[in-house]
Parts: C-alpha cells; sequence; structure tokens
C-alpha cells in the first residue's frame, strides 16, 4: 500500500477516534462541561493532535450533528415510514431496532443519547429550537399524526406529546448504557409491548 494512503487512512482513523470521544464526553459531562483536555483524553491523543483537526470543542459538536444525525435520522424515517405494515407494527419494529442498537452498540447509544439530549446542549453550543425543531421529533410526531389519523391509535393525547413520551422512553434506555452501564444486568429488559400500549389503547 502506498505510504500517502497509509498516512491518509491513519490521519481519519485519529480525526474519527477524536469525534468518538468529544460524543462521549458531551453525553457524559454535557457541552458546557466539557473540555478539550477531557476530549484529549478520551481519545489518547495530544492536545497537538487535536488542535491539528478542530479548533475547539463547537467544531466536533458540529461535525456530530452533521455526520451521526443524517444516518440516525435515515433510520426513524425507515423503520415508521414502511406503508407495507400497520402503524403498531412499524411502531414495534422500531422500538426493537432501537432498543437491540442501544444494548450492542456503545457508539450507537451514546449517538442516540446526544441527539435525545440536545435540548440541554443547545444553549452552550450556540443553538436554540422547541422540540418541534429538533431532527427526531419531526418524523416521529407525523407518524403520531397519520396514526391517530387513520383511527388504529385513539387520539387521547396530541402527537407532539406522543413523541415526546416515546422519545422520552428511549433516551431513559440510553441514559441506563451511557452512563449506568451495569444497570443493564440490575433492571429487567425493556417491556416493548407495555410501550406500544400507551399509545395504542
Amino acid at each position: 500500500m502506498p505510504r500517502a494512503e497509509t498516512q491518509s487512512e491513519e490521519s481519519a482513523a485519529s480525526r474519527e477516534r477524536i469525534v468518538t470521544a468529544g460524543l462521549k464526553v458531551f453525553c457524559e459531562k454535557g457541552y458546557e462541561n466539557a473540555t478539550v483536555d477531557d476530549i484529549a483524553r478520551k481519545a489518547e491523543c495530544s492536545h497537538g493532535l487535536f488542535y491539528h483537526y478542530f479548533k475547539n470543542k463547537q467544531e466536533i459538536f458540529g461535525e456530530i450533528v452533521k455526520k451521526s444525525g443524517r444516518d440516525s435520522l435515515e433510520k426513524v424515517k425507515t423503520y415508521l415510514g414502511d406503508e407495507s405494515l400497520s402503524f403498531t407494527e412499524r411502531l414495534r419494529n422500531f422500538l426493537s431496532f432501537m432498543l437491540h442498537k442501544i444494548y450492542s452498540g456503545e457508539n450507537f447509544a451514546y449517538t442516540f443519547f446526544f441527539f435525545l439530549s440536545r435540548r440541554f446542549l443547545q444553549s452552550s453550543a450556540g443553538e436554540r429550537g422547541s422540540l418541534g425543531e429538533r431532527p427526531f421529533a419531526v418524523p416521529v410526531t407525523a407518524f403520531f399524526k397519520k396514526a391517530q389519523e387513520s383511527g388504529e391509535f385513539p387520539a387521547k393525547h396530541s402527537p407532539e406529546l406522543c413523541c415526546a413520551t416515546l422519545l422520552s422512553f428511549i433516551q431513559g434506555y440510553t441514559l441506563n448504557k451511557v452512563l449506568m452501564p451495569e444497570s443493564e444486568e440490575m433492571l429487567p429488559g425493556p417491556n416493548i409491548d407495555f410501550m406500544i400500549d400507551i399509545f395504542t389503547k
């Protein structure tokens, strides 16, 4: 393999390691309390290497939003938008996928916790927005609106409230995985039927 290509791969790997470290530090400490030193320590790199790729922690925040948000948002749309299935089946498949990924992949849990918790990071990172402006809220709210209009889900609560409830469930499980990984052995597993019943009965 040519030396230039090897160096390019090493550079990409170093950058990715720093971004992943930033993701974890933001989740664990919040944007306000996270420091470049925290991120460099988590990435096991020097401050010089950090500043070779990023000017500050805000650049890493932007990188996470741009890179991971797009991929995760597509998954949400794919599972909830499958018109070949009933709304209940879509919700079940979505929850099954999410919970499996949360408990089987550490970085996925960090990524989703980061995005579901962005309202706690927005003011510090120069971002503001309501629940309806948060990227995951839009397709989830639209899903509940259509499910209620179809008559399959009761309209006892607004689509916005249903969206907030569902995302709170997922956020709770990501919180366990990210901040209390040992809780998986202490707590009963997720009850998907219970969660679905809240929206369908």
